[in-house]
């Protein structure tokens, strides 16, 4: 990557919180592509934003006290066509347009970084226009889709950020290899509750880590998926990811696995603290009848601090076939107020799922899981 600096100022940026930037944040943007790479900075302002898209080689650095704040406007983002792998969510789904506010399609060596924020303007989408707040994720007149969408890349590093108040998934991350997220704050609104405001969902990526954030969402805070079919490549397992040192805390799931019919393994989750959270594990295989499901293999947990509901669910729900096994789950303490849910069905029992060193409030109740185990 090029050390030479382009501020998005000197391609025409305002940064005044009034004018639209998009076409000069991305003019900035395709001159330091143009230059072989390069740094390109946003300095203290807000800056109203549609889609940008983010090229290879390129650091994308949003100094403190810099905002890029999502356009209220919904013409002012991509087409849901903008390329094979993407799609919109139409009424009878999550109601969502297929537009993003940052992307990253099929690209090398992208950092996104800086102290500043990238704002998705969830007011703009989940309010009426009497300011009242949707009842129901299907009454959304209309919003876009995640605000940062990375797809079929590589070597992606996004660090230091806070990512506030995106009106859908905050950061989905597609067939990606090589990914850093690190010191990241990560929020969706509560109260007003954002329908489907995850925090990082990854999906189909490999050696993948996730460090020192802070994730506080109205709904998962970090998935693991397997399930995407808009791929143009053959789809890879989710697999060799690390979860490490951070603050978790979710109306929904703090962590969730599965999705999708393939394949979840090799990942680690260390160091967590858990709090005010309605699941602290959510290992499902299929939510729809008409999925196989998701095999989950060779997961580890260890060094956790609870404050829950419930601690883990682990269970097939609509599939048949799904295989669980080699989950372990070691130094867990805390507080929950309801049993952890193991549940399989008959025709494909849970294989070795193994609890050690928990110190819990609640019990388990298991069905059809004969190689669990609960040691200390």
């Amino acid at each position: 990557m090029s050390g030479s600096f382009f501020n998005v100022c000197d391609y025409g940026a305002k940064g005044d919180g009034i004018a639209k930037d998009t076409a000069a944040i991305q003019s900035a943007i395709d001159a330091a592509s143009a230059a072989g790479g390069g740094i390109v900075t946003v300095p203290p302002g807000l800056y109203i934003s549609g889609s940008i898209f983010l090229k290879s080689n390129i650091e994308l650095y949003i100094q403190s006290g810099a905002v890029i704040k999502a356009s209220p406007d919904i013409d002012d983002y991509n087409n849901a066509d903008v390329c094979p792998q993407n799609a919109a969510s139409p009424k009878n789904g999550d109601n969502t347009t297929g537009g993003h506010l940052i992307l990253c399609i099929n690209q090398k060596n992208v950092t996104l970084r800086g102290e500043g924020k990238i704002d998705g303007n969830s007011p703009a989408f989940l309010l009426d226009k009497e300011g009242c707040h949707f009842p129901s994720k299907k009454a959304i007149e209309v919003r876009p889709s995640t605000m940062l969408w990375f797809v079929d890349s590589e070597h992606i590093s996004i660090r230091n950020l806070e990512l506030a108040d995106s009106p859908y998934w905050s950061c989905f991350i597609l067939n990606c290899t090589h990914v850093a997220v690190s010191g990241c704050y990560i929020h969706t609104s509560r109260s007003p509750h954002t329908y489907n405001g995850d925090g990082l969902d990854i999906d189909r990526c490999q050696y993948v880590t996730v460090s020192d954030c802070r994730i506080d969402t109205a709904d998962d805070c970090i998935t693991l998926r397997a399930s995407y079919g808009r791929l143009l490549s053959l789809p890879q397992d989710c697999a060799f990811v690390t979860v490490t040192n951070c603050v978790l805390s979710s109306s929904c799931n703090a962590i969730r696995l599965g999705v999708g019919e393939g394949n979840v393994h090799h990942a680690v989750f260390s160091n967590l603290i858990i709090r005010d959270s309605n699941t602290a594990f959510n290992f499902v295989a299929a939510y729809v009848p008409t999925s196989r499901g998701t095999d989950i293999t060779d997961i580890r947990v260890s060094n956790v601090i609870v404050e829950a509901e419930r601690f883990c669910r682990i269970h097939h729900m609509h599939s048949d076939d799904a295989n669980m096994d080699n989950i372990y789950f070691s130094d867990i303490s805390g507080t929950t107020t309801k049993n952890s849910c193991i549940y399989a069905v008959s025709k494909t029992p849970f294989g070795k799922i193994v609890f050690s060193n928990l110190d819990l409030n609640s019990g388990f109740i298991a069905v059809n899981a004969p190689k669990i185990e609960v040691v200390g």
